[in-house]
């Protein structure tokens, strides 16, 4: 039986460690909180997953919430024009389901899970000599944490990164009491504010069941929304979140009067640079390590791809390592994995970054899709399979083609697209 051994209990390091359990492997798990502390910590994420990565959980039997939370049905856009006012509304309903769990709850319990299945939990703050030690004790290290020196093994990868700096300043929290219509407890709600940032509202699940709702910021840095800096309290949170919105979508200020965080930890801040990294790591004594999710393609979340990554790069990396049967886990294996993954992932990041710098013919899809169901399912659809977006959304006269094509002409509206363009 071939040992592998996973540092990082999160969305990949998870997956990874159940698919390979599943597969007879022996498995380690390496993590730097237990299951409870996991459970009452602070939130590192509000991930949404989409389909694709809801049917790899399933498939793991990782579905322990779907029979009382279903999850969003509907994706609801608003685009604010210059007074503030929405000038663009486009609603789509989902043929699948995104499901957001607080992965605080979610992890605790696959933790524990993990154990039940056969896996090892060990709960240690990993360094690089725990490293070098793992390096000779199992037949493959993959590191799955996206923070700490670890995450420093990996190299930027200077011709796929196309960030330098964070290209938003983020915060979220988890909420309750919000004055949501019914239909709102199954509506992901995404709020554009052109050179503002984006506001993004979703149902979420959490310990206990309770009607819970995420709200997160994305705010320009330096813009008029990037007010986060110096909070130090869940109460002062709360209370700029609330002026926030009653700023920028003035027309949810009733929702919101009385929210409350979850809980005095239920809400995060900070910033990510969005980068691609060279999966192979290298310990000083020549062992090698391979990297997967965050560790090696860290997304900024205005595109939602992070978590839904970080699942299928998980799953392939499981496939890929049963069919290396009992051959050497080499540099040359890693980087073809790597690859692989890379095919596809490219498109994530592509969709991400015109989300975080949009131009006038993304504009123009978003114009066409308020009026063109045709149009409208085919973003929704480029959403969850980024991939089928190419060329027709990334490269302006294939967008032009696409549109002829799907006979949408630009619509008369109360806002010209080069105004919705960020400033």
């Amino acid at each position: 039986m071939r040992n592998v051994a996973i540092i990082g209990a999160g969305q990949a390091g998870l997956v990874l460690g159940f698919g390979l359990l599943e597969a007879g492997y022996s498995v380690t798990l390496f993590s730097d909180r237990t299951p409870e502390a996991m459970l009452h910590g602070t939130p590192t994420a509000l991930a949404a997953l989409f389909d694709p990565a809801l049917q790899i959980e399933r498939h793991l039997g990782l579905n322990f919430w779907e029979p009382s939370f279903s999850g969003c049905h509907n994706l609801h856009t608003r685009v604010s024009g210059p007074d503030g006012n929405p000038a663009l509304t486009l609603s789509f309903n989902l043929d699948r389901p995104w499901q957001a769990i607080d992965q605080r709850l979610k992890f605790s319990r696959w933790m524990q899970e993990f154990v039940k299945r056969g896996g090892k939990l060990v709960v240690q703050e990993m360094t690089l000599p725990d490293l070098e030690y793992c390096a000779q004790a199992y037949d493959l290290v993959v590191v799955a944490t996206g923070k700490g020196a670890l995450s420093n093994l990996f190299q930027r990868d200077a011709q796929r990164s196309t960030h330098k700096n964070p290209a938003r300043r983020l915060a979220g929290g988890i909420f309750t009491g919000l004055r949501s219509h019914p239909t709102d407890s199954h509506t992901f709600q995404q709020m554009i504010l052109p050179g503002v940032g984006e506001i993004f509202h979703q149902p979420f699940y959490c310990q206990g069941g309770r009607d819970a709702y995420a709200i997160g910021f994305e705010a320009y840095p330096g813009g008029p929304m990037d007010q986060f800096d110096g909070i130090q309290t869940g109460q002062d949170f709360v209370k700029l979140s609330m002026q926030l919105i009653q700023q920028f979508a003035p027309w949810n200020a009733a929702v919101v009067q009385e929210m409350q965080l979850l809980d005095d930890r239920a809400w995060l801040c900070g910033a990510i640079t969005p980068v691609v990294r060279h999966p192979i790591g290298q310990l000083p004594s020549g062992a090698i390590v391979l990297g997967i999710g965050d560790t090696v393609i860290l997304n900024d979340p205005v595109a939602g791809q992070g978590a839904n990554n970080a699942t299928k790069m998980a799953h392939l990396v499981t496939q890929r390592v049963i069919k290396k049967g009992d051959r050497k886990f080499d540099a040359g294996w890693m980087q073809a994995v790597f690859e692989e993954f890379w095919l596809e992932a490219q498109y994530a990041n592509r969709l991400s970054d015109c989300l975080l710098m949009p131009q006038a013919h993304h504009q123009e899809v978003l114009v066409a899709a308020s009026h063109n169901p045709d149009v409208a399912r085919d973003y929704l659809y480029g959403i969850t399979h980024p991939s089928s977006l190419f060329p027709w959304f990334f490269i302006p006269e294939a967008t032009q083609n696409y549109l002829a094509r799907r006979n949408a002409p630009k619509p008369e509206m109360n806002l010209r697209s080069e105004e919705l363009i960020a400033a």
